[in-house]
């Protein structure tokens, strides 16, 4: 007769090892539940500016411009980059592109590059999915995998795009990008210039689990106007409906003043956007770092973080309280993961949390008849899960199964009608580290 001990033991040590083959598949960055981890197991709120990289024409002011972000204490930097360059655009090729991504990862920011040539247009989202599949770009990309995040498509598609259009489009740009190797953390864009967060929250599960890597990520550009009903309310609203739904949310852009195709006129409700994300656990990168936006209108210059790319010209108002000044700023809340500091190693305090010692938990009473309470103490933000099994290794109940911050978490357990005494087991999962402890059911 087969030991059950055994029996189990063996069931969670090949749950153990699928976990750590999953993980394996992620050579960098991936998400779990509605967060960003590093493979050290260390959550990163990406905290940061966009940088329209390609644009910047003065090939040592691009170099120097991660070094003047870094300043503020940014974590991630979203690099604007272009799948159909044009003749004014300097060193904007596969080299360039891995020259601007070692700059950035070179000052310890995570490099975010994104394509801005699909941007407001559905029907060039293919044209952006068969760049990132050239081999030349796959050559670069692989070779940055490790800190590597991707953001497929610029505010992909205006107002028309319906959700289904959304769903299979996204769908297959999954498919393709994972088959032709990409194993890097995907964003997806919001449609309507990136504004309608509704419209992800409704489609963003299904792609969720569409994604065969399970790596995927959502992005939002707030420009919501607070004379069109964009207040504090809308604002928490919308953020609040992604969280309930469990999604791993960024805000990907986002300004005091901004354009709708001519004046800078349109006033947006920052504070509470960086107070929200800080609150409910989002990133945030705002756009943009400057100069260059008063290329779309004169008055745009308020758009522009800096006035000449230098930290120490930090423009008043918005763009200081967004690096600086708020207790919600980039330089209070960024945190900037020690992976990326160390070359893409774990230190010793990160690998501890593939020990045991990463979760403790107590049961009492233990014996118990009707009822024992769970008391789980986690020294790390993740996934966890609570379960009690039978000595077959059979889900007799689920107490726990969210994404939670460190700490103490408490849930009971009831004991089935149907069930008769003998041991059964409480099963304790956070980020793929496992404990058992017996459980002796009495009557």
């Amino acid at each position: 007769m087969t030991n059950p001990l055994l029996r189990l033991t063996l069931i969670l040590v090949l749950t153990m090892t699928v976990t750590s083959v999953a993980n394996a598949q992620k050579p960098g960055l991936r998400v779990s539940g509605r967060h960003l981890y590093t493979p050290c197991n260390d959550r990163v709120l990406l905290r940061g500016v966009n940088k329209m990289a390609v644009w910047t024409q003065e090939l040592d002011v691009r170099k120097q411009s991660y070094e003047e972000i870094r300043k503020t204490g940014a974590n991630c930097v979203r690099i604007v980059w272009l799948a159909q360059p044009g003749p004014t655009e300097v060193d904007a090729g596969p080299d360039g592109l891995d020259r601007t991504i070692q700059d950035c990862i070179d000052n310890d920011m995570i490099p975010m590059i994104e394509l801005h040539d699909a941007t407001g247009q559905w029907a060039k989202l293919q044209m952006v999915l068969d760049y990132w599949k050239r081999p030349d770009v796959l050559s670069v990309i692989k070779k940055h995998e490790k800190y590597l995040i991707v953001n497929i498509a610029n505010e992909c598609g205006d107002f028309e795009v319906t959700d289904e259009m959304f769903k299979t489009g996204y769908e297959d740009a999954l498919k393709q990008l994972r088959t032709a190797g990409i194993k890097t953390p995907l964003v997806i864009d919001a449609a309507d210039w990136g504004k309608n967060l509704a419209q992800l929250v409704r489609v963003g599960p299904y792609l969720m689990e569409k994604d065969p890597d399970k790596n995927v990520m959502f992005s939002v550009h707030t420009y919501w106007a607070k004379n069109d009903g964009g207040d504090a309310n809308f604002i928490t609203t919308q953020f609040r409906a992604a969280v309930d739904a469990g999604m791993p949310l960024m805000v990907g852009e986002f300004a005091g003043l901004f354009n709708r195709g001519a004046a800078c006129t349109f006033e947006a409700d920052y504070e509470t956007i960086i107070k929200r994300a800080q609150e409910m656990g989002l990133g945030y990168l705002a756009w943009e770092w400057g100069p260059g936006n008063e290329s779309a209108h004169p008055t745009c210059t308020v758009m522009n973080m800096t006035r000449d790319n230098n930290f120490n010209t930090l423009q008043e108002g918005w763009a200081k309280d967004v690096a600086l000044n708020s207790e919600n700023s980039i330089k209070n809340t960024s945190i900037t993961p020690q992976y990326i500091i160390n070359a893409g190693l774990c230190p010793p305090t990160s690998v501890s949390l593939a020990s045991a010692d990463a979760v403790e938990f107590t049961v009492s009473p233990n014996p118990f008849s009707e009822l024992a309470r769970v008391t789980v103490h986690t020294k790390h933000d993740g996934r966890l899960r609570v379960t009690v099994v039978n000595v077959l290794g059979e889900v007799v109940s689920t107490l726990i199964d969210a994404d939670l911050l460190q700490g103490r978490h408490e849930a009971t357990f009831t004991v089935p009608d149907h069930l008769v005494t003998g041991v059964l087991y409480c099963c304790v999962e956070i980020n793929g580290v496992q404990r058992v402890q017996a459980l002796h059911h009495v009557r």
